[in-house]
């Protein structure tokens, strides 16, 4: 028996792939909650509206990035914006998706104190947070488009391909604008979302992290590759990628596991007609912490990285806690996800360090089922859970272990492809002076806290 071709083995990895994304939306679909009464026709034409078009973009993604050329079409030369570019595009998008983590913290916070329903809330201050964030993206996006269409050469496939980074912005932003729009459609269909989960809300999670991923990429392709190092080696340069990962877990945790949040607030999710069981909790946050801990650590190329990501976001979710003086928001999730991304960063320390080999996605997976084996501890634990169904809590762990591990090992590895060595890039203290990078992030801080301690009351 011969062995399936490296080729033929790296398709059917994708087709399962694209077969459980189909899956999951339907699923979540559900677990968002659908409508019982007269709504329900309008709502399952949107949703197939919604597939139809999310699945438009992961095909147009392929067929511009990832497709084969066309026989009479060559590979094009490699476009590379300037380095300082590429560092101020990475700075730009990091304060874009700060202001859109406080400002999602801001919103359920004044949501759950306040009660506000949708259309009062439109142009409330938490809201023009967000949108100053989603600004910025599609903003960049659009200077993408003008840069592709002036710059670069040949058909659009060649022109994504002569610089993948300003490809990926203008489809980022595409995408964004899809998510923005999508929201404000489905609440002027049906009014207030049944659950947090509704799909337009999971749609603009995943424009958030591809925009955290893509301005990763774009700080990693300034800076250029390194060996190896440990959490110890951490440079002044490391602190906008580690920013960026802090956001992914803020932003994500925030909407996947508000609801279980909300229990520990007295909610009752039966009350609200829907179920959250415990393998969901493990499996949305191991995902969480799976994508986020391999994308950290193989970015940057450090064994530590992962754990420091998580330990910034609970610093900052504890923070804002204090400036919105509230008992509303919880750390909870932030401190469950610490011992996957720890597991990451092991496995990440042994590859390099000891075994002196890159990290592969088996290990990781195998790391992320241990650490959530451990885990299960915790989480009961820390949300008061009283269940003990121990084997559809291992294989949600296990399956989604797997499938997230085998994911953003192929998007690492696809990203830090073309990250060119630091040689290429010279000393990495000459991308962007620390005091101008600090300067203005402290500066925007100092702009949010401001905006937010003045801010009246919307009732």
């Amino acid at each position: 028996m011969t062995a399936m071709p490296k080729q033929e083995n790296h398709r059917l990895g994708w087709m399962l792939a694209a077969i459980t994304g189909a899956l999951l939306f339907a699923a979540f679909v559900n677990w968002g909650g659908v409508p019982t009464d007269q709504r329900a026709g309008i709502f399952w034409a949107q949703m197939v509206a919604l597939f139809i078009v999310t699945a438009a973009f992961a095909l147009l993604f392929w067929h511009l990035l990832l497709r084969s050329l066309a026989p009479n079409l060559r590979m094009p030369k490699a476009d590379h914006l300037p380095r300082e570019l590429l560092g101020r595009i990475a700075l730009l998008q990091a304060g874009g998706i700060v202001a859109i983590f406080v400002g999602a913290n801001w919103d359920e916070v004044w949501h759950r104190h306040y009660g506000i329903p949708f259309g009062e809330d439109f142009f409330w201050r938490p809201h023009l947070l967000i949108y100053f964030g989603i600004i910025v993206s599609i903003g960049i996006g659009f200077w993408a488009l003008r840069y592709l269409n002036r710059r670069l050469k040949g058909s659009f496939q060649q022109r994504f391909r002569s610089n993948r980074l300003v490809g990926l912005l203008i489809l980022n932003a595409a995408f964004m604008l899809y998510a923005l729009t999508s929201d404000p459609l489905w609440h002027w269909t049906f009014g207030e979302d049944l659950t947090a989960w509704s799909v337009p809300h999971l749609i603009m999670l995943t424009s958030f992290v591809l925009t955290i991923t893509i301005a990763a990429f774009a700080h990693m392709s300034a800076v250029g590759t390194s060996a190896w190092r440990t959490i110890a080696s951490l440079r002044y340069a490391d602190a906008v990628p580690l920013l960026l990962f802090a956001a992914g877990l803020l932003i994500w945790l925030q909407l996947m596991m508000i609801d279980w949040d909300g229990t520990l607030l007295g909610v009752q999710p039966e009350s609200l007609g829907m179920y959250r069981p415990e393998w969901l909790l493990a499996a949305n946050l191991l995902a969480c912490a799976t994508f986020t801990g391999v994308m950290a650590t193989r970015l940057m190329r450090c064994a530590g990285a992962a754990t420091a990501a998580g330990l910034l976001a609970l610093a900052i979710r504890f923070t804002l806690i204090q400036l919105f003086d509230t008992d509303l928001l919880q750390i909870v999730a932030w401190q469950a996800a610490l011992l996957p991304l720890f597991a990451v960063d092991l496995w990440a320390f042994y590859c390099s360090a000891l075994r002196k080999s890159a990290m592969d996605w088996r290990g990781s997976a195998a790391v992320l089922i241990a650490a959530m084996a451990l885990n299960v501890f915790v989480i009961r634990e820390l949300y008061n859970l009283q269940t003990s169904d121990n084997l559809t809590y291992a294989l949600a762990v296990i399956l989604t272990a797997i499938g997230m591990s085998w994911l953003s090992h192929q998007v690492a590895d696809a990203l830090a492809r073309h990250i060119p060595a630091q040689a290429e890039r010279g000393a990495a203290s000459t991308l962007v002076k620390p005091q101008f990078s600090f300067g203005v992030l402290g500066a925007f801080l100092v702009f949010i806290v401001i905006f937010i301690t003045t801010a009246a009351p919307p009732v």
